[in-house]
């Protein structure tokens, strides 16, 4: 460290150079591998009437030594504060338009783009084998993902490979496809208790918001599978749930509000560990909403978890299976098997219902916008399903129509909006003809590979038909992820999408308020409304 900054400390008593360091890495985007010793270090030091100055002082003081840095990166354009600080992406997140901005300079600047002082945007489909590969030199998930760890990291949250193959052989036989074809009469089951209540709403004639009535749906569905119980959202028309607080104490929340506010605060303080830890004292409604979710969200899911091992039912589900792979046929849970539950419990929730929902509503617009593939679709689906029954999985589960629409949808709306970000292994890597050292960070940005015209021809048009005339595009599809750490829900979320379009397409006439839908992003990419109108259809169970 340099003396200019070991000066810095001389008047609290103490030369500290960890916490200079830290300052160091706010701007130049390291992560510190025990930046919670830095935190707990200044507090003894100085305490915390002292500290804010002394901090901002030192972030001010540190890009003396930042500059003074040799800089690998220096010739590959990008905003000029991103050259210096994560705060500029962690700014456009706030903005809820980080996937928006990070296009537009792919189409200024070309292939690649900085976006930190540590970090690479690669917009090259040539990229996607190599960043999201797999094997010996498959790259680990940046610390990016440390912001989406409660109690504990989750098979979604952890970065240590090691860990992460442990996590995934516990989970990921809950999540084949041939374990959730069980699961499907819990699913279909959840369905028709939403079609039940739309077929009453829908008597109406009355507009009402689609991505709401997803997310309902979603989050029944999903806390049927990881709970044991739906919440009852459908039921009740509404996301108000009971949580249980640590304390004991009970309060009513507003669960989507909750998965939104969550998701979006990981978005923005993922960027540097420095954010993670300061935001929690920041004022900003923004901020005290967002952690005020996340321990929410935790507490929803351990009362619910709690309840269930308490009553030793044996219910062939998610959850079930997840108990079964840590004890097996016999035994108790240990409490750090218990608060595992419990994180990947809430992934399953949020990472289920939300993109689920929001892809779901994101479909549902541009059928309705496009009608003859809407009609031609329909004509295929009529084919598949008996007169005067709800669809059943095994009737709609090989439709390649239906396939391809999902895809065209996924891919348009782009649920996954961003690149997820990935760290270079040591040895560094050799990526479209450029080398980057080990512990670079590098993403390669979903929405601009989705809307790329050299893949698409194209891409602003919704035209299903290109997926059954190229399955191979299937390899740039970026909504589940790539490689070794893929979204394991994504059969899920197929069969869910699959089931519900193909019964509200069968089912209803419906009709759009305003042909427009607009879009936000917090993690995820999502519609802010979609207002609907729901008619049943004179042929229809």
């Amino acid at each position: 460290m340099s003396p200019q900054l070991h000066t810095l400390f001389f008047f609290s008593g103490k030369a500290n150079s960890s916490i200079a360091d830290h300052f160091i890495g706010l701007l130049s985007d390291k992560q510190p591998h025990h930046h919670q010793m830095y935190y707990s270090t200044i507090e003894k030091v100085v305490g915390w009437e002292l500290s804010w100055p002394i901090l901002l002082f030192v972030f001010v003081a540190s890009l003396f030594v930042v500059t003074s840095r040799p800089d690998p990166f220096s010739d590959i354009p990008g905003p000029i504060l991103a050259r210096w600080t994560p705060l500029w992406l962690a700014y456009q997140a706030r903005r809820g338009r980080r996937y928006q901005v990070v296009d537009e300079l792919h189409k200024r600047y070309g292939r690649f783009v900085r976006i930190a002082p540590n970090h690479i945007s690669v917009a090259d489909k040539d990229a996607l084998p190599i960043v999201y590969g797999q094997g010996h030199r498959a790259f680990d998930k940046s610390p990016f993902y440390h912001a989406f760890i409660g109690d504990k990291p989750s098979v979604f949250s952890t970065t240590d490979r090691q860990d992460h193959a442990q996590k995934r052989k516990l989970v990921s036989q809950a999540f084949s496809y041939g374990s959730l074809l069980n699961l499907t009469p819990l699913i279909s089951a959840i369905v028709s208790s939403f079609v039940e209540k739309l077929d009453k709403i829908s008597e109406s004639g009355e507009y009402i918001d689609a991505l709401v009535w997803f997310n309902y749906l979603a989050f029944d569905l999903l806390s049927d599978l990881a709970f044991g119980e739906p919440i009852g959202m459908v039921e009740k028309g509404s996301d108000a749930v009971v949580v249980e607080k640590a304390d004991g104490e009970t309060v009513m929340e507003h669960a989507i509000s909750l998965v939104d506010e969550r998701e979006h605060l990981a978005a923005v303080v993922g960027h540097h560990p420095t954010f993670r830890f300061l935001s929690k004292f920041l004022p900003d409604p923004f901020f005290v909403r967002g952690h005020r979710a996340s321990h929410g969200l935790e507490d929803l899911a351990r009362r619910r978890v709690m309840k269930r091992i308490r009553s030793n039912a044996h219910r062939d589900d998610i959850l079930g299976r997840l108990i079964h792979a840590r004890i097996g046929d016999g035994g108790s849970l240990t409490a750090d098997q218990t608060n595992e539950l419990i994180a990947e419990s809430v992934t399953l929730l949020i990472a289920g219902s939300d993109t689920t929902s929001n892809s779901l509503t994101a479909i549902l617009h541009l059928l309705l916008t496009h009608p003859d593939d809407f009609k031609r679709l329909y004509t295929v689906l009529e084919e598949a399903v008996e007169p005067g029954e709800l669809p059943r999985y095994h009737q709609v589960k090989d439709i390649p129509l239906l396939d391809a629409t999902i895809d065209e949808g996924l891919r348009l709306h782009a649920t996954t909006a961003i690149g997820l970000h990935r760290s270079v292994p040591d040895g560094g890597i050799l990526c479209c003809g450029r080398f980057f050292p080990a512990s670079t960070e590098m993403s390669v940005p979903a929405w601009t590979i989705q809307h790329d015209k050299s893949i698409w021809n194209d891409p602003e048009n919704f035209r299903p038909q290109r997926w059954l005339d190229n399955p191979d595009l299937r390899r740039y599809l970026m909504t589940f992820g790539k490689g070794p750490r893929a979204c394991l829900g994504r059969n899920l979320a197929y069969m869910e999408m699959r089931l519900v379009l193909s019964t509200i397409i069968l089912r209803y006439d419906m009709e759009l308020q305003t042909p427009h839908m607009e879009t936000t992003e917090g993690f995820m990419h999502k519609p802010k409304c979609l207002m609907t109108r729901f008619r049943r259809r004179n042929a229809s169970p």
